[in-house]
């Protein structure tokens, strides 16, 4: 019975060594085809965003310049694996002064030029396309001018939010260079329509600039606009009535003499809003014309609120002899 037991464990620590061997052996086998895969040259496609400094002057580019490339790039499965890994890709400039061109067609050949993508992925790469490779130019040589950039847009916050500051644009000029017979029709550039909805935070994004006609062009492709909101609170204030154009020998009592007014106010501005910031009113010439319920008139408030409701919206008067 023991000499049994003694060929079962034998046997169990047999299995176990040759286990362990097998995994040790594979694990090996595993590492040197990962060091030989590695080694290999392989193809791969980056997205690299580009800058272009020193564009022809007086002259249109046909479409629009292209915020990144498409590049073809051979390395080794190594150096793919880093760049692969890269959460972001480094900026690429290029200049016109070192891009080889056509004159007969206006054609800047990118793939010619000074393209350091060592900068952008860190490592040295062989690159075998880019695209697009060339960017072409209109021979026509326009007029250019400054216009201010508005944008057309609407918001639509959820409800308890508003916009509580004008939307800022960057930048807030561009330069239009085209045909100067169109030129002479535009006063001002517009971004493309924004339509936002639901907005409950603070709002900024690139919006593309809508061109009027196909003979322009623009010294940026977008813009940056923002905007501010906020969370709303409710609030009430009283105010005294006063009369619009009343003479001065007369003297007359409202009833009653204030008026209550419910608004909405942007958190960050509660505390500035008091009872001078409201002027409320009633006319007299209704008085002369002996209406006996005079509408109220809210003729000030502040920017920053929303009034929702003023009770009561009418009051009377009288008139003392």
């Amino acid at each position: 019975m023991r000499s049994s037991n003694a060929i079962t464990r034998i046997r169990r620590l047999l299995i176990s060594k040759k286990v362990i061997t097998f995994l040790i052996c594979l694990s090996i086998a595993s590492l040197l085809w990962v060091v030989h895969a590695l080694n290999i040259n392989y193809k791969y496609i980056v997205t690299v965003p580009v800058t272009f400094l020193n564009l022809p002057s007086n002259k249109l580019i046909v479409g629009e310049l292209p915020e990144s490339l498409n590049v073809e790039i051979k390395a080794s499965g190594l150096k793919l694996l880093f760049i692969s890994l890269k959460k972001t890709i480094g900026e690429v400039v290029i200049d016109f002064n070192t891009l080889k061109t056509n004159a007969k067609s206006n054609a800047y050949a990118i793939s010619n030029g000074n393209f350091n993508l060592r900068n952008g992925l860190n490592f040295d790469v062989e690159i075998i396309k880019i695209r697009p490779d060339t960017l072409f130019f209109s021979a026509y040589k326009g007029t250019s001018k400054l216009l201010p950039v508005k944008a057309n847009l609407k918001v639509n916050c959820l409800p308890g939010y508003s916009v509580i500051s004008k939307p800022s644009i960057i930048p807030a000029y561009v330069t239009v260079t085209g045909d100067s017979l169109d030129l002479k029709k535009i006063d001002t550039v517009y971004t493309y329509f924004l339509n936002l909805k639901d907005i409950h935070q603070n709002f900024t994004a690139p919006v593309p600039l809508k061109k009027p006609f196909s003979s322009i062009g623009y010294s940026v492709k977008d813009v940056q606009l923002s905007f501010t909101v906020d969370k709303l609170t409710e609030s009430t204030i009283q105010i005294p009535v006063t009369i619009m154009n009343k003479p001065n020998h007369e003297t007359i009592k409202l009833l009653p003499g204030i008026v209550t007014i419910k608004y909405l106010v942007a958190m960050k501005d509660y505390e500035n809003i008091s009872s001078s910031s409201f002027k409320a009113v009633v006319n007299y010439d209704l008085i002369r014309d002996k209406q006996k319920e005079l509408p109220i008139e809210i003729i000030r408030s502040p920017s920053e609120v929303k009034v929702i409701r003023t009770y009561p919206t009418t009051i009377s008067y009288f008139i003392y002899k």
